[in-house]
């Protein structure tokens, strides 16, 4: 399947500019960067996840098995964290299929 996309000039002319990989093709050029920004959010998902790990001495399974949110009377911060540390768990799982789907 082909689809056609329009660039301004100067986008264009930035791509052009741009050394990606080993490759001219500006169709490669857009993979690549693309699996670069796909690489940059899971590592900042991996990262969220790490220190959330860290922060509860658990996984985020076991966070919410044991219900900590409910343990700290649904408190401002725990909340946030649940919802941060979700956001990150689940887009590691996106990044991978986004990856997986693209290389």
């Amino acid at each position: 399947m082909s689809t056609t996309i329009t660039l301004s000039e100067d986008v264009a002319d930035h791509l052009s500019n741009l050394t990606v990989g080993q490759t001219e093709n500006v169709d490669e050029k857009l993979r690549l960067l693309l699996i670069a920004e796909y690489r940059r959010r899971l590592t900042r998902y991996r990262l969220t996840d790490q220190q959330m790990s860290q922060k509860y001495n658990m996984s985020f399974a076991a966070f919410e098995e044991q219900q900590m949110t409910k343990q700290h009377n649904y408190s401002w911060d725990v909340e946030s964290d649940a919802i941060v540390w979700e956001t990150a768990v689940d887009g590691i799982r996106t990044m991978k299929k986004q990856l997986a789907h693209i290389a």
